[in-house]
């Protein structure tokens, strides 16, 4: 599928990939995406992609992307709680989603994406406790990705306690840290896309990253950019009048093609009347 040149016409500073969905091979998907005119892909570190699963395949998918002429984003698995209340576990997560990072360096990523979560048992842990878990992972994993020359985008989440509502706090403590700003989690955190909006504008210089999620409303169903009920031009506009650039993954949970480009038309579209 070719483009045409009114399609490659984006906004400027905002580069477009697409999560590599867990059944799809790299070694086409990586083809595909350069063909389609994407700048990236998004990797996440598990399932067929675990960090142990991939190591002996480094430099091949190195070698793919650069052939093709493409970036890389690491997104390090979110099942692993780095705001453990269990010391020895927590230290664990902290260690996997590090040697996660190693990894994001040799496959030559800038950017590596992590959530600021706690699994914590809300009835056995106070809301200052889990919070206090939280810093106590993100006290170590931020200066380790500053340290290999990663760009630390954490990600606002739904389910903990730094979702889109209290996420200044974060950006308050962490200095070094930047955001992956996800447009689903923030409008299951209940905000509307005038808060998105705001939030954009106020924090357009710590945002590093994006996840341009689409959702029609009470779970986070990883739909295309058009196919959901979020207004993305209202956030879109917001970021394009503080001059943002930037990362944006199209994370939708399909592994058909047709529909991951529907999705990436549909942020031209966008794009082109920001």
């Amino acid at each position: 599928m070719s483009r045409t040149d009114e399609e490659t016409d984006r906004a400027p500073g905002l580069d477009l990939g697409f999560t590599v969905g867990l059944g799809m091979a790299f070694d086409e998907a990586v083809p595909w995406a350069a063909g389609e005119g994407f700048d990236f892909v998004e990797v996440l570190l598990d399932g067929p992609y675990a960090r142990e699963r991939i190591a002996d395949r480094v430099d091949e998918m190195r070698a793919t992307l650069a052939e093709a002429g493409l970036g890389v984003v690491v997104h390090l698995p979110f099942t692993v709680d780095p705001g453990s209340p269990f010391a020895p576990a927590r230290e664990g997560a902290v260690a996997e989603l590090t040697a996660g990072m190693d990894l994001a360096a040799d496959l030559g990523a800038d950017t590596v994406v992590f959530h600021p979560s706690s699994n914590a048992w809300d009835l056995g842990w106070t809301e200052a406790e889990r919070r206090g878990f939280v810093h106590a992972g993100l006290d170590e994993l931020v200066p380790a990705a500053r340290d290999r020359g990663l760009e630390p985008c954490v990600e606002n989440v739904v389910s903990s306690y730094y979702d889109a509502t209290t996420f200044d706090e974060l950006l308050e403590r962490y200095p070094d840290a930047s955001m992956t700003f996800d447009t689903s989690h923030a409008l299951l955190a209940g905000m509307d896309e005038a808060g998105m909006a705001a939030f954009c504008r106020e924090h357009a210089d710590r945002i590093g990253h994006l996840h341009l999620v689409d959702t029609r409303g009470g779970d986070d169903e990883h739909l295309p950019v058009g196919m959901g009920r979020i207004d993305f031009a209202t956030v879109l506009a917001a970021l394009a009048d503080e001059g943002w650039s930037g990362t944006a993954t199209l994370e939708i949970g399909t592994e058909d093609y047709d529909t991951i480009a529907l999705g990436r038309r549909h942020v031209e579209e966008l794009l082109a009347s920001a």
